[in-house]
């Protein structure tokens, strides 16, 4: 029998310092990591009971979060890897432009880190091979923008398909694929999470986007 109770859900946390430390004296920060253990985000607009398979998700105990930014409800696990930047950006205009911006930057980053090949596709996906390897979000607010991407490098797909449901909403190139036939990965020629992180740092805290 499904459990009626509301699913608890808590703001994303992981980035708060950085939001802040950028408010505070006006300088960009990035910051790539992982996580432990897996959770599951939803976007600022999500149902969790349109985006998720909520039974499962109660039944596992799996912490679920909300970001700052849009975008439907994804999966991040140990064998993913997040990036995320703060700036500071006068009044509350050029949203699209800041976003370009971390896009394109994040598609040199990982060209620089042996991961050629990437585009950009939809809203906010990054694909290699007809395939999503991340997806990515912008967070406007006055005098700050925020962007965050997760990488899909050795993603959890049995995790994926046991708690999103398909999404109510898709770019165009998924063509209604499920998530396993859907979403790649960057685990190319023995590239580990550890040793993506590593070189992102080198390629994207040595670089400015453009």
């Amino acid at each position: 029998m499904s459990d009626d109770t509301p699913l608890a859900v808590a703001p994303y946390p992981y980035d708060d310092d950085l939001i802040e430390a950028t408010r505070r004296d006006g300088r960009s920060r990035v910051r790539v990591y992982t996580l432990a253990d897996p959770i599951v985000v939803l976007g600022r607009g999500s149902d969790p009971d349109v985006e998720l398979n909520v039974d499962a998700v109660r039944a596992d105990g799996v912490p679920v979060y909300k970001r700052r930014g849009g975008g439907c409800s994804v999966v991040i696990d140990p064998g993913n890897v997040i990036v995320s930047a703060s700036e500071a950006l006068e009044g509350l205009a050029g949203f699209r432009e800041a976003f370009r911006r971390r896009t394109e930057w994040l598609i040199e980053g990982l060209a620089a880190s042996g991961v050629p090949g990437v585009r950009w596709d939809g809203i906010s996906d990054l694909v290699l091979d007809d395939r999503k390897i991340s997806g990515s979000c912008v967070y406007r607010s006055p005098g700050l923008v925020f962007y965050t991407a997760t990488l899909l490098v050795e993603p959890n797909l049995d995790l994926v398909e046991r708690y999103l449901a398909h999404p109510p909403r898709e770019p165009e190139y998924r063509r209604g694929r499920d998530h396993r036939s859907f979403m790649g990965r960057i685990a190319i020629d023995g590239l580990t999470v550890e040793e993506l992180r590593r070189r992102l740092v080198d390629a994207l805290t040595t670089t400015e986007p453009t």
